[in-house]
């Protein structure tokens, strides 16, 4: 009896734990996951990369003015530009955290502000947001029918649907479509290795080492060193935040570091799919701001 009296916790130590609760501001950034702004971030500055001309005024930049009476469709705040809506759009998606974790049951009730958020999304971008949920059910799958091979492909598919959906949708860059393919393969692949999540890790290594090599095939030495630049430090912080990608972390950022070295050696031929068909691959690079 005595030594379970002394397991028990003191009431100074409950009051510590108490303290550590994180206040409003950080259980926000926690229930609606707001980490994963990272990637979707980027995805973001890499739609202003491809289309410079969408800024972020009220003035000019609206990328469906061409679609004629579809505009509305895809855009029904049709006066604004498709960038700022866009950045409004990757904050308040961030509604369909909390409801997966209420789904999964790792929540009591349903938070009404997820749902409202999820609804000014749709109302923002219909079509994009519209591609990202059915990118979002697709990751879901794997649980639902069976964990394979198969259905871990199409998880990661679902991933590039609702993670780089605002390239295809906002920035129009539809030939992205086979090398963003292979980026969301080994992407999340590496993370289903790190969390033990795959059904095969052989398979899944091949899928990831699929997506380096891919990379000279699509993108010129810039583009692949600015890759390195974001995706080793993006890889960190992921490090930091759950030591247990520390391995993964090393991993990834050997792979980059021998890309980037081969890069220096066949520079002057990539894309290397523009020097054997050119013209596959459009141009894309915006002029020099200076």
């Amino acid at each position: 009896m005595e030594i379970l009296i002394d397991k028990l916790p003191l009431d100074s130590e409950i009051m510590e734990e108490s303290k550590n609760e994180p206040g409003v501001i950080m259980k926000f950034i926690q229930d609606y996951r707001m980490k994963m702004l990272i990637p979707e971030l980027i995805v973001v500055f890499a739609v202003w990369y491809f289309l410079p001309s969408l800024g972020v005024t009220f003035y000019d930049g609206n990328v469906y003015e061409s679609f004629g009476v579809w505009m509305y469709l895809f855009q029904p705040l049709f006066f604004l530009p498709s960038g700022l809506l866009l950045v409004v759009t990757v904050f308040v998606l961030h509604g369909i955290y909390p409801l997966d974790n209420y789904h999964e049951g790792k929540i009591p009730e349903l938070p009404k502000m997820a749902t409202v958020m999820i609804i000014v999304s749709f109302f923002l971008m219909p079509v994009l947001v519209a591609m990202q949920m059915l990118g979002y059910f697709m990751t879901e799958a794997t649980e639902f029918f069976s964990r394979n091979p198969f259905w871990e492909r199409v998880e990661s598919v679902g991933d590039l649907l609702f993670y780089a959906g605002p390239m295809f949708f906002v920035g129009l860059q539809w030939w992205l479509l086979l090398p963003v393919f292979f980026l969301s393969q080994g992407i999340d692949g590496i993370h289903k290795i790190a969390h033990h999540e795959t059904s095969s890790e052989k398979i899944t290594a091949i899928f990831y080492f699929l997506f380096p090599i891919s990379m000279p095939f699509f993108f010129n030495p810039v583009e692949i060193m600015a890759m390195a630049a974001v995706s080793i430090p993006a890889f960190a912080f992921y490090s930091y935040i759950r030591p247990y990608y520390t391995y993964v972390t090393a991993v990834h950022t050997l792979t980059f570091a021998i890309l980037v070295v081969v890069t220096l050696f066949i520079g002057q031929y990539l894309p290397l799919l523009d020097l054997w068909y050119p013209g596959f691959i459009p141009p894309h690079v915006p002029p020099r701001l200076w």
